[in-house]
């Protein structure tokens, strides 16, 4: 049956203390900071922002959506136990602040700047990852379409 040629995946949760001492072990160890490369990135993706806001009429971004952005991606990095922030916080940390700044726009305005910076909006993922959870969904939604699955799964072997 389906059931049988999907791989089961336990959800294995963290105990209590085990995160407790990470998190206490992060706080006190780990400070990760941006690098120069990092900083300039950053400094260029505000600058563009803030003009095509200003361009468009929208509500300008500020000094403190900076700032934002920079503890953001520490956090990120701090999360992962990295002492240095790498360009992927910084592509996380962007898209959540810039997510978040759209919103707040009115919806024509928003649209225009989703559109002209829609390259920041879509992280690249896990190849592998994204065909599970394509999977995961299509088997939740009662897709019976066995060799489609079949053949997707012998993919995902192929690629391990």
């Amino acid at each position: 049956m389906l059931e049988d040629n999907i791989p089961s995946r336990k959800i294995e949760y963290i105990p209590q203390e085990l995160l407790k001492k990470y998190i206490m072990y992060a706080r006190k160890y780990i400070h990760p900071k941006l690098s120069e490369v990092n900083k300039n990135k950053v400094a260029n993706f505000y600058a563009e922002l803030r003009k095509e806001s200003d361009k468009l009429g929208g509500i300008t971004i500020a000094v403190r959506h900076l700032e934002s952005l920079i503890r953001i991606a520490e956090a990120h990095a701090k999360m992962h136990l990295r002492e240095d922030v790498r360009t992927d916080d910084i592509d996380i940390a962007i898209k959540v602040m810039l997510e978040s700044f759209l919103q707040s726009q009115k919806f024509s305005i928003s649209k225009n700047l989703r559109k002209k910076f829609s390259q920041y909006l879509t992280l690249q993922e896990d190849t592998k990852q994204l065909l599970f959870n394509i999977l995961e969904r299509m088997e939740k939604e009662n897709v019976r379409n066995y060799f489609f699955l079949n053949y997707y799964f012998f993919y995902l072997n192929f690629l391990a």
